[in-house]
């Protein structure tokens, strides 16, 4: 573990050095790290700061924009980093203060911005009886403060059998994947009334197309979901593709319809998320670099460890975002 953290501390420290050349370290600052706001074509997140030649994943946002957690994915395990602005300027990305030690993944802000969740393999605690699985969706309450120590989660969200992925909606109800007795995995959904969630409902057949689903996310009005799934006639290039169903005001859920060029031209890796707001769509793309005949001069062992580390786009997943606006005009008319 002490060899994890230092990996995970040497990645952060070399994406804060000053690459030859340089004359110094840019600043981000403002809302979303103060990049533009994306239009229908998708961009990459904060290249250099969130994106890097790391393998980032679901990221989340604070309802003001004001602070960030995302995954990052390597040797096996995944952990959680963080950034905000403090003093008008967004600090370095580091570890958070509840990870780096258990494979914790997959952080979701609540869009009230009052409850963070995550799902981890750290040990089941002593208060939460019933829970017998290796993997659990945690929370953490916003306080005057700052963030609490983590929490999990008791049945029937969790139980025992792992529970991963979770997205939330304003109103609290939880979506998330879960593994079952038969070996299968199923998106669900649990609603919460009077500050407790109810049984957990199975998605029907429109979403859960496969033996095997996972990384659904929730929009934030609970009007439609978005997933990846590969196989079917109207995929766009390899591998898998994003979809989305929508939902209606009654419960109904429509067959998965493509996201489309804009967003499947880009390879999926699989892992998507929404500004507290709904209004932007982030999801994980992975784009393979084209061979490179010379760097233009010699690169010495430091600079090419930089290049690799800061840079994205070199075949690991990196975070686009872009406005969902486009989502709502697949919706079925009928």
């Amino acid at each position: 573990m002490k060899k994890l953290l230092g990996i995970i501390c040497c990645g952060i420290v070399m994406l804060s050095c000053t690459p030859s050349g340089e004359q110094g370290r840019k600043e981000y600052k403002g809302p979303y790290l103060g990049q533009p706001l994306p239009g229908n074509t998708p961009e990459l997140l904060a290249p250099g700061f969130i994106d890097t030649g790391m393998e980032e994943l679901v990221i989340t946002f604070t309802p003001d924009g004001n602070e960030c957690f995302w995954s990052v994915r390597f040797s096996g395990l995944e952990t959680i980093l963080t950034s905000r602005v403090e003093k008008g300027r967004w600090i370095e990305p580091e570890v958070a203060f509840f990870a780096g030690t258990w494979y914790d993944g997959w952080p979701v802000i609540q869009p009230d911005g009052k409850r963070m969740f995550f799902h981890s393999n750290r040990p089941v605690t002593n208060g939460t009886s019933g829970v017998t699985s290796t993997f659990n969706i945690w929370y953490l309450d916003k306080t005057a403060s700052g963030w609490s120590d983590p929490q999990m989660l008791g049945i029937p969200v969790n139980g025992n059998d792992n529970t991963t992925c979770p997205s939330v909606t304003r109103t609290g109800n939880l979506y998330f994947s879960k593994r079952f007795a038969d070996a299968t995995e199923k998106l669900c959904r649990s609603e919460i009334k009077n500050g407790v969630y109810q049984e957990i409902e199975i998605l029907p057949p429109a979403v859960n197309a496969l033996e095997l689903n996972f990384h659904g996310v929730i929009s934030p009005d609970e009007s439609y979901l978005i997933r990846p799934l590969y196989g079917r006639e109207d995929n766009i290039g390899e591998g898998w593709n994003y979809y989305v169903s929508f939902r209606s005001p009654g419960g109904e859920w429509s067959d998965l319809i493509n996201l489309g060029q804009a967003v499947n031209s880009i390879r999926c890796a699989g892992t998507t998320s929404f500004s507290c707001d709904g209004r932007y769509l982030f999801f994980d793309g992975l784009i393979v670099p084209d061979p490179i005949e010379s760097l233009g001069r010699n690169y010495s062992l430091k600079e090419l460890q930089e290049r690799e580390l800061r840079d994205p786009g070199k075949g690991s997943c990196d975070i686009y975002w872009m406005d969902a606006g486009f989502i709502e005009t697949l919706r079925p008319q009928d």
